[in-house]
């Protein structure tokens, strides 16, 4: 039997495992699949997070970026006291992290309870002031982030599908999309902004109709923002009820996405 320590989180829905000690690279997909599983510890995603690593690391099942599981990474550093120090009231530090060839930047308020990350943006919204944003056809935008690729599809325009799995597969299909991670974002803005997030992942196999996503808020933010209309500071409501707050320019250029996360478990997973 094999054991694996664990921290399970949830960062505004999107429950999250991230597995502390090593597994080899060509393991982390059926290693993650296991453990999503219902008789197993259950989540929505898997992170590999490596604590000793300077600065910390963290590799998402399929080699994806996840906004989610950076800010459920830093939960657990502030919890392990690694890789964070204090600025004023708040604990600071950076994160490597699959999908993205920088350290991103990591926030945690001095009560535990809100963390945020700087999420990685396009290059084509520094080069061309359109945050790698393209509409696709009317009410259906395609933002391209590093690390993972989303659709938003005005619900109005574009009904959800309870069938999940396959009205996903069918707009990948009809829009070439072949991503490590592709999220197809149902969005309404009345009377506040909502998601229904349903992500794939490639490596994986894997489809979820998350409870919380945080490069899809941000997508959605890029999207009604058309990639040049900032600043701006947006809640989106998850469809496990809490918002993910999107800040894009507001405090010079960049994005972050913030809001409480929660460790709910740590222990060891048996294999």
């Amino acid at each position: 039997m094999r054991a694996l320590r664990f921290y399970k989180a949830v960062p505004g829905g999107n429950p999250t495992i991230l597995i502390l000690d090593p597994v080899e690279p060509l393991e982390r997909a059926s290693v993650a699949r296991t453990l999503m599983g219902a008789g197993h510890v259950q989540a929505e995603q898997v992170g590999f997070l490596d604590l000793a690593a300077d600065p910390v690391r963290l590799d998402m099942m399929g080699g994806e970026f996840c906004g989610n599981a950076c800010r459920a990474a830093a939960a657990v550093m502030a919890r392990e006291q690694v890789g964070l120090i204090r600025t004023g009231d708040d604990l600071c530090g950076e994160v490597m992290v699959s999908g993205v060839d920088r350290p991103v930047a990591l926030r945690v308020a001095a009560d535990g309870g809100e963390c945020w990350v700087e999420m990685p943006l396009p290059e084509a919204c520094a080069e061309e002031g359109k945050g790698g944003v393209s509409e696709l056809e009317p009410g259906i935008g395609l933002v391209r982030l590093p690390g993972i690729t989303h659709l938003c599809l005005d619900e109005e325009l574009h009904p959800f599908s309870e069938d999940v799995e396959q009205a996903s597969a069918t707009l990948r299909a009809r829009y070439a999309l072949d991503a490590e991670a592709v999220g197809c974002i149902w969005y309404r803005i009345c009377p506040a902004c909502a998601i229904k997030p349903v992500v794939w992942v490639r490596s994986t196999a894997s489809t979820h109709y998350e409870t919380g996503c945080g490069s899809g808020s941000l997508a959605l933010a890029l999207w009604l923002g058309r990639g040049q209309n900032f600043p701006t500071d947006l809640r989106v409501t998850q469809p496990s009820g809490g918002e993910i707050g999107v800040r894009v320019g507001v405090d010079g250029p960049g994005a972050w996405i913030f809001g409480p996360v929660t460790l709910v478990a740590r222990g060891e997973a048996f294999l």
